[in-house]
């Protein structure tokens, strides 16, 4: 198992809370991560066959057309469920507890780290929901068209720089 240096990015919630105010929550992400697409059987989300360097360079402001709440993270498990989907295959799920957590991984998905079920809350709480759970409420601004997403520009990290080691 590969393991590699990734940086950490912000993922900014911005809404307004039960008092009227506007409000901005942040939270740690990853949101680069190297992915091994293997030439023999190839993911067709990915041209780019071998390493590749997975993530969104950036998106364009857009309405979030699809949630998952029984989403479950595919390379490791985590107490936490639920997808927010920006684009095709490229989601907001859960991520490690914390950063010392290791052999965490995904193919382009930004992974919240931390709680996720604290990240969604914080959603629910920005957004005038009456919901009694944040999975209810983020279905709910789903359905309504009022949630949106959008990824600043960034320049992927250097895969090979960023090498790290190996586990045995």
């Amino acid at each position: 198992m590969e393991l590699y240096y990734v940086p950490v990015y912000k993922v900014l919630i911005e809404g307004t809370n039960a008092k009227g105010a506007k409000v901005k929550k942040e939270w740690p992400a990853l949101r680069f991560m190297p992915y091994w697409n293997d030439p023999k059987k190839p993911d067709p989300h990915y041209s780019t066959r071998g390493w590749v360097n997975a993530g969104l360079h950036q998106l364009p402001k857009k309405k979030v057309t699809f949630y998952n709440p029984n989403y479950g993270t595919q390379n490791r498990y985590s107490p936490y469920s639920g997808a927010i989907q920006m684009r095709d295959s490229f989601l907001i799920h859960a991520g490690p507890r914390n950063l010392s957590e290791e052999a965490w991984g995904s193919a382009g998905c930004v992974e919240i780290i931390g709680n996720f079920n604290d990240f969604k809350q914080d959603i629910a709480d920005l957004s005038g929901s009456i919901s009694k759970d944040a999975g209810g409420a983020i279905s709910e601004l789903v359905k309504a068209g009022k949630l949106f997403v959008r990824v600043d520009y960034a320049r992927p990290p250097d895969i090979k720089k960023n090498f790290a080691g190996e586990l045995p």
